[in-house]
This record gives C-alpha cells, structure tokens and sequence, in this order.
C-alpha cells in the first residue's frame, strides 16, 4: 500500500522541472497527476505518494530560498492554531471536523487555499463560511498560481508563528503542506483527509498522523513506522431520540447522503435498494439529502413497475442538521449510504439511538472496508437478498439494538474523548 509505481513518467517529469527550477510546474504537474490518479482503479488499495511527498520537500525547502527565510531566526512560537484546508463544504463529514476543532480550540487562524480557484470564481460561495467561522481569522489565499499560493501562505505562516498547524488538505492539494512544513519549531499535525484514497503528505516526515477510524490509523502505524492515533469522528449529542411503538413488520427506513453516496446503476443502485427496503417493512423509505429531480421520477417509477404506492418513498432533501431531522420523523432504523457509506451521519444516526444497518464491502482486505464505525458489525450487507432478510429479522429487536446504537456513541465518539485526542495533536 505505500509504493506507487502508477506515475513513473509525471514523477520524472516532475524531477526535471526542479532541475530546472520551474518550481509552479512541478506543482501543478503534482496536483494534476494525483487528481487524475487518486480515484482511477490504478489507486486501488494505495494511500501514499512517496515520491510526490520527497519533491514537495525538496519544493519547500526552494520556497524557504525564494521568500528569504533560510536564515531566519525563529521567534518565540504563539498560542496560534494554524488549520489549512483546501475548501470547505456544507455538507459532508470532513468540513464538520473542523468546525468541531475551531470549537475546542482558543486561538485558530483557519486559511483556505482554494487549491481550485472555486472561490475567486464564485465569491459568494465564501458567504456561509465567513458566518460559519464569523469569530476567527479566516483567510482565503487570492493568488493565481500555486507556487504564489505556497509563497504567500509561507510569509503568512512565519507572522503567525504558530504552535501547531493542523492539515485537512484535499488529496491532491499540496499547498498547504509546500508552504507549511519547513516553519520551524511549530507542532504539525497531518489529518488523514484521504479516507481510503491515496493523498499527498502521507508519508513526509515530523508530523502526527491521525485518522478517523480505526483501521486505517493502523495501517499506518504498520507501514510508516509511527504511532497514528485516532481522531473520533466526534458529532455533537443532540439528545436521544423516543420512538413512538410500531409493529415488528412496519417501521419505517430512513437514510441519508449527497447523490456521491449512492448509484443510479448495476446491483447496488438506490432504486433497487429502496424497493427491497419497502418489500421488507409495510412503512416508508425517508431520504434525507440532494437527489435530482429525474432520479425521484426513475425511483418512484420502479416502485410502480414492482407493485409498491410510490408515496411510501419520502425524499426531505438537503436538511439543515441530521440529528435535529432524526429527532422528528417518523422512523425507527436508520440505513447507512451504498455503496459508499458516511462515517459522521452514522455516528449521528447511532448517538440518536437508531438501529443501524450498513453495507458491507465485498473485498474484506479493501481500504473501504470500515467497521469500527458502527455498534453492531454483524449488522451488515452486501446482498440486496441480504437486506431484505436483514431487515426482515430485527423488527422485534429496534429497542435493544438502539440501546447498543446509543451505547456505543457515548463511548467511542462522546465530546470528552474528542478534546482528549485533539488536545494530545496540537500540544
């Protein structure tokens, strides 16, 4: 899992323009040959770029040059908390984390590197983000190319001097850690970002390497010889949730996802899934998050094709918090995203006090394959036939099982034992 011998032509590619000194080429010849890499079926089980990390190296060390500070002396370090990011979203696990760390945190200059210019091209996009983190310094790098991007963000870094810098960078942004990792004396923190996908800055040196689950940190306790801890994929307890009685073969389903999560197409496609749902239980299907119009039509009509009322689909769209929704319908198990599931709307769903069902992926030695998620592992499956009789089963087991759901969150992911491992990484 730690060689990659996928990009052996934009690798020497790469060499050559630091030969040359054509530093902005060398990176963006990085950024392009992850982006194109990172999700191709070549990064099956990868997670490293051991190669693109030695040249970022040798790129911050050439910035330290250009921007003048080789013999710098370093000034006493600030109470500051450095946390680069590349962007951020309204949606989605990662971008919560670091809301949840700005939160913890008394001193945070959040800098966004906007690696994809989304920003400069749509300035109101930044309009939820500046009254997100309304109470810190928030900094969006302006520059057009990405050297500048490393050149500014490195000036920047060395005012603030920060005591820790944490790293949420996209798998093949290499701003951030370009224009960081040579501060002198500052605490560096690399948050595993790249899930089960290869992502830049893995394996460069003298920093903390954290993740979100539990089997991923320790692949990389095992192959980067480090101690990798495990940043709890904390969701602030938003209360549990009384369920209203219901017959054993009529609760309703209720899951959750952006349109990333799921599939139109093949075995696993949401239409499918929904009708086996509702041929197992005589309630409803709820779909909570963004599915286009011409998706809903496609969905109800296989319902109809299969002899079930279309009405007993649900789609809520986009809600403001997934608890707080949790809380109100009308809904007893909660079904985790397929074929991609969502780590933080499980641990939501379960702090609830859901029963939670989740796919389980086929290939046990995958990156994907994640259970340390969830209360109940047996409670998976990777067969729709496997679903139905899944759900079939646990009619008669909703209370206990969100006994364990809930037990389980206050152990694993509870606010105490966040602040524990945040504190330990930036201190």
């Amino acid at each position: 899992m730690t060689v990659n011998s996928h990009l052996p032509e934009i690798e020497a590619a790469v060499d050559q323009l630091l030969a040359e000194q054509r530093h902005n080429d060398a990176l963006a010849n990085i950024l392009v040959g992850v982006h194109n890499h990172y999700k191709s079926p070549a990064a099956q089980n990868q997670l490293y770029y051991p190669v693109f990390d030695r040249q970022m190296t040798a790129l911050a060390a050439a910035l330290e040059a250009a921007c003048g500070l080789e013999s710098a002396t370093p000034a006493p370090l600030t109470d500051n908390t450095l946390i680069v990011a590349s962007e951020l979203y309204q949606v989605g696990g990662h971008s919560r984390v670091i809301e949840d760390c700005v939160r913890e945190l008394k001193s945070v200059t959040l800098v966004l590197t906007d690696v994809f210019s989304s920003y400069r091209k749509q300035p109101a996009h930044l309009n939820w983000v500046m009254d997100t983190y309304e109470n810190i310094s928030l900094i969006v790098l302006p520059q057009l190319s990405v050297w500048a991007k490393c050149k500014a963000l490195r000036l920047l870094t060395q005012r603030l001097n920060p005591r820790s810098i944490l790293y949420f960078n996209h798998h093949q942004d290499p701003i951030g850690l370009v224009g960081t990792m040579q501060h002198p004396g500052s605490r560096k923190a690399f948050i595993h970002h790249a899930d089960h996908n290869p992502s830049l800055g893995c394996t460069l040196p003298g920093m903390v390497h954290a993740d979100f689950t539990d089997e991923l940190p320790a692949i990389c306790s095992r192959e980067l010889h480090t101690h990798a801890p495990v940043l709890p994929l904390y969701a602030p307890d938003a209360g549990r949730k009384t369920f209203s009685p219901v017959e054993p073969d009529a609760y309703s389903v209720v899951t959750s996802g952006t349109q990333i999560k799921f599939t139109r197409d093949g075995e696993f496609a949401l239409h499918l899934i929904v009708a086996t749902v509702l041929q197992a239980t005589r309630g409803q299907f709820i779909h909570i998050g963004p599915l286009a119009d011409d998706w809903l039509i496609e969905i109800r009509g296989h319902l109809e094709t299969q002899g079930i009322d279309p009405l007993r689909f649900v789609p809520l769209g986009s809600v403001p918090s997934l608890w707080q929704t949790l809380l109100t319908i009308d809904a007893h198990v909660y079904l985790g995203s397929a074929p991609v599931g969502g780590g933080r709307a499980a641990i939501e769903a379960q702090g609830c006090g859901y029963p939670l069902v989740f796919f389980r992926i086929g290939d046990r030695q995958a990156l994907t394959a994640i259970d340390s998620v969830y209360a109940t592992p047996s409670s998976n499956w990777s067969s729709l036939q496997e679903l139905q009789q899944l759900l079939s089963r646990m009619g008669s087991r909703l209370e206990q099982l969100g006994d364990e759901a809930r037990a389980f969150y206050e152990q694993r992911f509870s606010h105490a034992r966040f602040v524990q491992v945040l504190n330990e990484l930036v201190n």
